[in-house]
């Protein structure tokens, strides 16, 4: 499933790694049943499969935590873009109203100054 995720480009590789290591544990776990006992009893856990559940959420907590960061990232990223928008097209607008903004040596106008000591046209 993880694998088809990535290949349909609906799971990202930079979380691909985190989700095929998880998918790789299941499997490695459901496999060798033993594995979770040795484990449970390195931890000092009695009832085994509580194990297993206690890191599935721990898991979760990890991935929504990393899911958050991002999506505050991506909150800001987009904010910022909105109001440089909104910047430009202010800009542009005011300019377009301007009847000197043609006009090169035009104070405030799109184009570079004249240079010094050059003959302006009124």
């Amino acid at each position: 499933m993880t694998v088809r995720l990535i290949r349909k480009h609906k799971l990202r590789e930079e979380y691909a790694l985190v989700w095929l290591g998880a998918s790789l544990t299941i499997v490695v776990l459901s496999i060798f049943g033993g594995l979770v006992n040795l484990v449970a009893a390195s931890f000092a856990v009695s009832y085994a499969p509580t194990l297993i559940l206690v890191t599935g959420l721990l898991f979760a907590l990890a991935v929504m935590l990393s899911q958050s960061v991002i999506l505050s990232t991506q909150a800001r990223c987009i904010r910022d873009l909105a109001q440089n928008m909104a910047l430009l097209e202010y800009r542009l607008h005011r300019h377009e109203n301007e009847p000197d903004s043609l006009d090169p040596g035009a104070a405030g106008s799109l184009g570079p100054p004249a240079p010094e000591g050059s003959i302006k046209y009124n």
